[in-house]
């Protein structure tokens, strides 16, 4: 599977190694000879901004 973006996660079927992708530079990812399988996205960043009060 191609990395395509920032923060994607992947983990090796074989030992459970993790890899979170800091920068996309194309390909793919392979631990113990075999593909990573992503695991999960990181949600998009928003920011929780404390009540103004008004």
């Amino acid at each position: 599977m191609p990395v395509e973006h920032y923060g994607e996660i992947y983990r090796c079927t074989a030992c459970g190694n993790k890899v979170e992708v800091v920068e996309v530079g194309g390909g793919t990812l392979s631990c113990c000879k075999k593909d990573m399988q992503i695991v999960e996205d990181k949600p998009d960043v928003t920011a929780n901004l404390p009540d103004s009060g008004g």
